[in-house]
């Protein structure tokens, strides 16, 4: 009769057990930093396109004495402050605002090991024209 001896094996569940905790809090706080910074600059881009937008009065409106934003110039000027930033995302227009939403993704280095690939990003901002009537 072989008399197999089990001492060490609860060590090695151990040290599977700790590493696998280790790499997931590690990816966390690697991959949880990325997408923090992420969401900001896409916040960033997203109200700095939103104010790129609403400075594109229409010259018709200015001529006649009101003020209001040129949807299409607004939407082409935000689209390309996006473009120029390397991000994509929607611009609408609703009366003297104009609202950009950021998409995308934020690709993950170690947990990508457990088989989260990427987290997604998505913010929108708004931004108000600055018209006549809010002048005092």
């Amino acid at each position: 009769m072989i008399v197999r001896s089990e001492r060490g094996s609860a060590s090695i569940w151990a040290i599977l057990v700790i590493s696998g905790a280790f790499t997931v809090l590690l990816g966390l706080v690697v991959d949880g930093g990325r997408v923090m910074d992420a969401r900001i600059a896409a916040s960033r881009a997203a109200a700095q396109a939103a104010r790129v937008g609403a400075d594109s009065l229409s010259s018709a409106s200015v001529r006649s004495g009101h003020d209001a934003i040129s949807v299409e110039a607004a939407k082409a000027r935000a689209q390309n402050y996006l473009h120029d930033a390397g991000m994509s995302g929607a611009v609408s227009v609703s009366g003297d605002t104009v609202t950009v939403t950021v998409t995308g993704a934020s690709e993950t280095q170690i947990l990508g090991v457990i088989g989260i690939a990427s987290f997604p990003i998505r913010e929108s901002e708004s931004a108000r024209a600055i018209t006549e009537e809010d002048l005092p």
